[in-house]
């Protein structure tokens, strides 16, 4: 009865375990599932509400930005006054900015787009993002988990697949023929006038002539180098007759990046400012590279090259007379100064009018004026000019300085020589100035040691500077995967060569503290090194002026890197030690280690005397770590009172000693590399661009720039392994995107009124207004993929919340038919127990009543 009472009352058929085992276990199982749904049910809600905020958030953020782009295309049209698209720059801005908020869109406390570090503010105000690229996930069964974010490294940085790359030379190219017809055509009263270049122009019409006889031009000779689809690099010249059309020079280009009659790799073209675009034919590829200067000799036989073909270095071309070079991309970063023997020449172009090519720029390729000194254009060891008769010395001299002395040495008289866009013009009615040059006829020179010509120079570039952060613009991307690179990253996996095997990296820089260094990455296959020159007696043969670059593997005996397992971030500490002037100190010199071999053999003979004369020998010129294992070293392995040692006992010191200068080299190198960051700090950024920063100051001493030492060598295939900071062409579509970099532009763009690249405006390599609104699809697309996305995760999860509930209630009825009572049968049963216990009572109570006399 009892045991029926508590069925009904708890309605459960049992209590405790040991009533009924088999049906303690089901009803535990069915509770655990019952449990496990419940909180899949939770769960799934709780992320569906996740998924449901950012859901509006991204259906704001579509809003935003089609009207940022009703502004963009409001902006593109060419009736709008310098005002008005300050106006329109000014509404992209607030835009902007309201997105950047959207990002930093919480829901109690958690951010949406922060990835898994949901109290990280995602985004700051400069479109930075700080969050990570993790999921959340949420329990919808057991083993089963559904993400339900969109992490703000995805939406913001991320990458479409179905995207291709597509790079464009940014300077414009115009029809020279229609531009100077007075010189290049017979009609000599034809106008002047600014007609873009078209693909069905020729080349005489893009390189330009000297006189109105195709007859007797010389072939133009075009140096391409850049990275193809597969990540190789290369370095090719292309020779063109002029009368060939410009699209034969597009085809070549194509060619050059392995496009065949039967298979394409990419698409070559030229758009309608005369600019050429080189797409990628590969989706969601974002390895292609270009870089692209012509040179035409103007004095060479019609039909040949003559001068301008200088495929081992295209630094000859300067010293060449005559040499015209015809620029396609233009930068603003710094270049790396030619060498001192380089010349400026004159170019008549027209009747007593000459101009001393190339433009005065300075090392950040700003146009010269009048008042800029000359120390600022030349290299350093150049000090003094020559022209004429005249040896002009630069130290404290302007340009108007040099423009006075010309017009004194040529006697022009006063404000013949005037100076426009960085360029020198003569003006000479009399031709004293062309007659003086003849004589001279080798060079044509006028000086010597001017700085490289921008679009020469494609990637001895310098790190541009902003502050106490210098950024290389050259991402660094995976050859096998089209990823961008990280720390762990191996360089032979980015390099456009199979194997760096031999290959040298140069590294001119300015240290923190101001001093100016050279250096050469060595990488080879057994001991990859880094040298310098610290003392300036011209060789690396000076103690700690080489040093090996050490792996990770911590042991003495093998700390070597090899050139193909030298990772970015070894090279990441190179730079740091290099820039900050903190270089490891290597463990012994030639001396010392002659000495130590002889202090060796001398305690294995049992020597004393020449034992400790060529110990202290031995530890000079070391630091006090390194003369500390080399001490241990020695008496580790030596046996003084056993002259008659074995060969074993030698072999055994001498491998005590490698383990203690192994040791003590490590160390030496480890203390350098953790000193150095202390102060700069080397990593490559979201999108595998290098990025050095000085934390000792608010605006850094330091310059840097790095580049392949073939760098110049157009003979074929890998000619240039790595390049960090390229003048290459303008990237105006990528699989990535980084939208708040990207929309940045755009608004700068607006602001400049520049409807397409402009290689004149300030900023030459900002993509204009035509290219932004292409990019901005793209951003916009790719937003609804990430609606889509987290609409397709939100219909999962309501599912998800659905079918628990659903199978909650399913098992709750299996469990009840498991343990549960019934009522109806569990009361008649009751009944049936107190009926028998009542009669029970009234058996016993009639029993109790009988005695004897009963039975008497």
């Amino acid at each position: 009865m009892y045991s029926v009472n508590q069925q009904i009352d708890t309605k459960l058929k049992i209590q405790n375990s040991y009533e009924n085992t088999s049906v303690y276990i089901d009803a535990m199982r069915l509770n655990n599932e019952i449990e496990t749904l419940q909180q899949s049910s939770d769960s799934s809600s709780k992320a569906k509400t996740f998924a449901d905020n950012t859901d509006t958030a991204l259906t704001s953020f579509s809003e935003k930005l089609d009207q940022f782009k009703s502004k963009l295309n409001q902006a593109s049209t060419s009736s709008n006054s310098p005002t008005s698209l300050q106006a329109l720059a000014n509404d992209m801005q607030g835009i902007r900015d309201y997105l950047v908020n959207l990002a930093n869109t919480s829901i109690n406390g958690q951010f949406l787009f922060s990835g898994s570090a949901l109290s990280q503010k995602p985004v700051n105000s400069d479109g930075t993002y700080n969050g990570n690229a993790e999921s959340l996930t949420a329990m919808v069964g057991s083993g089963v988990e559904l993400p339900y974010n969109i992490s703000g490294q995805s939406l913001f940085l991320g990458k479409d697949t179905d995207y291709n790359r597509i790079v464009s030379t940014n300077v414009t190219m115009y029809n020279q023929s229609k531009l100077n017809p007075s010189i290049m055509t017979a009609d000599q009263n034809a106008t002047s006038s600014k007609v873009f270049l078209k693909d069905t122009d020729t080349i005489r019409d893009l390189v330009g002539d000297k006189n109105n006889v195709s007859t007797d031009d010389p072939k133009a000779v075009f140096y391409l180098s850049g990275k193809k689809s597969d990540g190789k690099t290369f370095s090719t010249t292309i020779e063109m007759d002029t009368s060939s059309k410009v699209s034969d020079l597009l085809q070549s280009i194509g060619n050059a990046y392995g496009n065949t009659a039967t298979n394409k790799l990419v698409d070559v073209s030229m758009n309608a400012r005369g600019q050429i675009e080189v797409k990628d034919l590969k989706s969601g590829n974002q390895l292609l590279e270009m870089n692209i200067f012509g040179a035409v000799d103007r004095s060479a036989l019609p039909g040949t090259t003559g001068n301008a073909k200088q495929i081992m270095n295209v630094d000859n071309l300067l010293t060449k007379p005559n040499i015209d070079i015809i620029a396609f991309n233009k930068s603003n970063y710094e270049t790396t100064a030619s060498n001192s023997d380089l010349t400026m020449r004159s170019v008549g172009l027209s009747a007593g009018t000459f101009a001393i090519d190339f433009p005065l720029q300075n090392v950040s390729n700003s146009n010269m004026t009048s008042t800029t000194l000359l120390s600022g254009i030349f290299p350093s060891d150049v000090d003094h000019l020559d022209f004429g008769a005249t040896s002009f010395s630069i130290a404290g001299k302007t340009v108007q300085d040099l423009m006075t002395a010309i017009e004194t040495e040529y006697g022009l008289g006063a404000g013949n020589v005037t100076l426009s866009g960085g360029r020198m013009y003569v003006n000479d009615p009399t031709n004293t100035f062309s007659a003086s040059l003849q004589p001279k006829n080798v060079n044509n020179a006028i000086a010597h040691g001017e700085a490289l010509p921008d679009a020469m120079n494609y990637s001895r570039r310098g790190f541009e500077k902003d502050g106490n952060t210098l950024t290389g613009n050259v991402s660094q991307v995976v050859k096998s995967t089209s990823d961008f690179a990280t720390a762990s990253t191996k360089l032979v996996d980015v390099a456009g060569v199979d194997s760096l095997n031999g290959k040298q990296m140069v590294l001119n820089y300015t240290d923190k503290n101001g001093n100016k260094r050279t250096g050469t990455l060595n990488l080879d296959t057994t001991n990859t090194t880094f040298s310098i020159d610290l003392d300036g007696d011209g060789n690396t043969t000076d103690p700690n002026e080489t040093f090996s670059i050490y792996n990770g593997s911590g042991d003495p005996l093998n700390l070597n890197t090899t050139a193909d397992n030298m990772t970015y971030q070894q090279l990441n500490d190179l730079i740091s030690m290099a820039t900050s002037g903190t270089l490891p100190k290597q463990g012994v010199s030639t001396t010392a280690q002659t000495a130590i071999n002889n202090a060796i053999a001398f305690g294995v003979a049992g020597n004393a005397a020449n034992l400790a004369t060529q110990t202290a020998l031995a530890k000079t010129g070391v630091s006090t770590e390194t003369a500390s294992y080399i001490q241990k070293a020695i008496d580790a392995g030596i046996i003084r009172d056993n002259p008659a040692s074995s060969a074993a006992q030698v072999a055994q010191a001498t491998l005590d000693y490698n383990n203690a200068i192994g040791n003590a080299n490590l160390a030496e190198y480890n203390y350098a590399v953790s000193t150095a960051k202390n102060s700069v700090e080397v990593n490559l950024d979201y999108q595998g661009k290098m990025t050095i920063k000085d934390k000792t100051a608010s605006e850094s001493k330091i310059d840097f720039t790095m580049y392949d030492a073939s760098a110049t060598n157009f003979t074929g295939v890998g000619s240039t392994a790595l390049t960090f900071m390229a003048n290459n062409s303008v990237t105006i579509s990528n699989p990535s995107i980084d939208m708040f970099k990207q929309l940045d532009e755009m608004i700068a763009a607006v602001r400049s009124g520049n409807f397409r690249m402009d290689s004149t405006s300030d900023d030459p390599r900002n993509i204009g207004m035509q290219n932004a609104i292409t990019q901005l699809d793209h951003i916009a697309d790719h937003v609804t993929k990430a609606q889509t996305k987290i609409g397709a995760l939100t219909n999962a999860l309501s599912d998800a919340n659905t079918r628990s509930e659903m199978l909650s209630v399913n098992v709750k009825t299996v469990q009840n038919s498991v343990i549960g009572v019934d009522t109806a049968e569990a009361y008649l049963e009751l009944q049936s127990l107190q009926t028998s216990y009542q009669a029970m009572l009234s058996t016993m109570a009639s029993i109790n009543k009988m005695s004897l006399l009963d039975y008497m």
